[in-house]
Parts: C-alpha cells; sequence; structure tokens
C-alpha cells in the first residue's frame, strides 16, 4: 500500500448491469442490485481504494557493516500492535536501481519487479525470538554466508548514488521474502557520513489511504442463502483502480459487522480484528465464487445473509504487495 503525505480519493464511474434489477428507496440510500443466486460482479458494486506511501532515508556510511535495530517497534505501518521480540521472522535489505520516489510509486501499485533489484534475490536473515537487531554482514543470500567483500561491492555510494537507487531495511512475519511486511525504513549511501546505525522505527513507514464504499452500488441477494455464486470474469479495473488480471484472486473472504458500512471505511485496515464473523476460501483457478466452500476458523460454513449489521465480500491477490482487496462489495438480502 503506499508514496508521499498526501491520501488521493479514488472514484469509480458506476453503470448499471442490464440483468439485475435496480432498487432505490428515493430516501438518499445507497442504491442496491438484486441480482438473485448468482451474482455478476462489475466495477458499478465495487469499492474503492487508494493509498500512498512515504519512505523518509537515513543516510548512513558507505561499505560498511551496518546496524540495524527494530528493538523500538511497537505497531506495523497498518497501525497494528506489534512485539518486535515476537511477531518477526525475517529482516530484508534490497537494493533497488529506482530512484526513491519511483520506488514508492511501484511498491503501492505492486509495479515492482525481480528486474529492479540490483542483487536478487536480496539479502536476508531469518529472526530467532527475542532478536531485535542485527548486522549487515549477519546476512545471508537464502541462507548462504556471504564475505564482507561480497556485500561491500553494492554499498558503494558511486556506483549506486541514492539519486537513482534505493536502499531499503524491511522486516517481516513469516520467512516468504517480500509478503508480509510490517515495516520498512530506507537508507542513503554517503562516502562523507561515519554513522552506521539504522532503526526502524514506528514512523519508517508512512502509509495514508481511502477506502470508499458509501458510492458503490449494494449486491443484492436472496436472504439467508448460503448458494450463491460471484462471477468477476467480466471485471476489467479492480478497486485500486488498476487492471484486473485473470488469475490473480487466490481468495475470497465474507465478513459480517456490526459497523455501519462508513464506520467500517475508517475502520478499513482493521477489518480481520473487528469481524464478528469471518469466512474464507481459497480460489486456485477460475473466476466464480462458490459461497458453500466459505468456512470460518471452526469449519462452520457460511450462513448466508440477514438484515443485521454490514456483510462485506472480498476477493484478493494473494501474490500481490498491497493486501487491499482487488474487489469488495456490500451484501445485502433483496428480492427480485
Amino acid at each position: 500500500m503506499s508514496a508521499g503525505l498526501a491520501t488521493a480519493i479514488a472514484t469509480v464511474s458506476f453503470g448499471l448491469i442490464a440483468t439485475a434489477a435496480g432498487c432505490h428507496n428515493g430516501s438518499g440510500a445507497q442504491q442496491t442490485m438484486c441480482f438473485g443466486s448468482n451474482i455478476v460482479s462489475s466495477e458499478a458494486n465495487d469499492y474503492a481504494f487508494s493509498s500512498s506511501i512515504g519512505l523518509a532515508p537515513v543516510t548512513v556510511g558507505q561499505m560498511s557493516n551496518l546496524a540495524f535495530d527494530w528493538s523500538g517497534l511497537t505497531h506495523d505501518f497498518e497501525g497494528h500492535p506489534l512485539d518486535p521480540t515476537k511477531d518477526l521472522s525475517l529482516a530484508i535489505v534490497m537494493f533497488w536501481s529506482l530512484p526513491l520516489a519511483d520506488f514508492e510509486k511501484a511498491l503501492n501499485a505492486d509495479a515492482l519487479y525481480p528486474s529492479d533489484l540490483i542483487l536478487s534475490p536480496p539479502l536476508s536473515l531469518e529472526l530467532t525470538p527475542g532478536m531485535t537487531s542485527a548486522h549487515l554482514y549477519d546476512f545471508t543470500l537464502n541462507t548462504t554466508p556471504v564475505t564482507p567483500e561480497m556485500v561491500n561491492q553494492y554499498f558503494d555510494a558511486t556506483m549506486y548514488p541514492p539519486a537513482s537507487n534505493s536502499f531499503i531495511v524491511g522486516v517481516q512475519s513469516g520467512i516468504d521474502l517480500g509478503r508480509q511486511i510490517r515495516m520498512l525504513q530506507s537508507f542513503s549511501l554517503d562516502a562523507s557520513s561515519t554513522s552506521t546505525n539504522i532503526a526502524l522505527k514506528n514512523d519508517s513507514t508512512k502509509l495514508s489511504y481511502s477506502a470508499n464504499l458509501h458510492d458503490l452500488t449494494i449486491t443484492g441477494v436472496p436472504g439467508s442463502t448460503p448458494a450463491l455464486t460471484l462471477d468477476w470474469s467480466h471485471m476489467t479495473m479492480n478497486g485500486l483502480g488498476r487492471e484486473f488480471t485473470e488469475g490473480y484472486v487466490t481468495s475470497a473472504v465474507v465478513g459480517h459487522y456490526t459497523q455501519t458500512p462508513a464506520e467500517l471505511e475508517s475502520q478499513f485496515l482493521d477489518l480481520d480484528r473487528i469481524a464478528v464473523a469471518t469466512y474464507r476460501a481459497d480460489l486456485a483457478s477460475g473466476s466464480v465464487l462458490d459461497f458453500t466452500t466459505l468456512k470460518d476458523a471452526n469449519g462452520a460454513e457460511f450462513p448466508g445473509v440477514d438484515d443485521s449489521g454490514t456483510w462485506l465480500v472480498g476477493l484478493f491477490c494473494g501474490n500481490c504487495r498491497n493486501p487491499a482487496p482487488w474487489y469488495m462489495t456490500i451484501l445485502k438480502p433483496c428480492s427480485m
């Protein structure tokens, strides 16, 4: 998710699907389209999400055994609580052949590629419980030790000036490189600097975002009906304003909330934490969700939606760095 300090509000131009019945109570309430049991998704029913990431670099000396410290972290860049002694499994040091502003934008847009890395795979270090710091020369290449001479060639400010290259240290949960990132800190090399300390702090990565659930057209479905389907094969644009690429959706989630859609917009990054019930399904292939495959953490099946609270269904790209769902809509009982 997200460069800069300002939040841009993404908007989507909505149309109507001719095969669905539209209804509006005339009181200014959000419009609903009644689909029956078989939902055909469209941009009209999708939410809108925008975000920006800002990384403020610290300056350190070149070709030195840099010291990284994340002991002061109490929350991650999404604002979720974090215990640096228990919740982190991997540290990564990455150098990208992109100016920092371009790196920020590419990170936010899921547009970073291995070809942009100066060294691929990046340096990494598996963390043991209680570990809150490390030195550069402790890092490895896929667990293979490296020598200072091997590392130093990539930390030469003459070869990799900060104007055109970005150096990033990150800590994450899990050991799948580049996934479940909890915090990033940018640093730049300076031949005249004697500093070697880089601290990851709660504000090392600044995230701004906007989630819009109030402009979408609600998806009406039969109440208390588990046997629903959702077909997204006709989608051309996802909720992040980018191309809806076939095959990228890997999971679906239905959440039930006591909050209103307006309240959920302001708590969007906490949707997993505040749901009263959550039902998930992995999607190995295809572009149709069968709601009968959705299960909660205890194996209970999705019961269908009712009139209480707010029901959301979201489609997620598991191989994307931006965790925001590609598609999300409100589900509501509706009679054709």
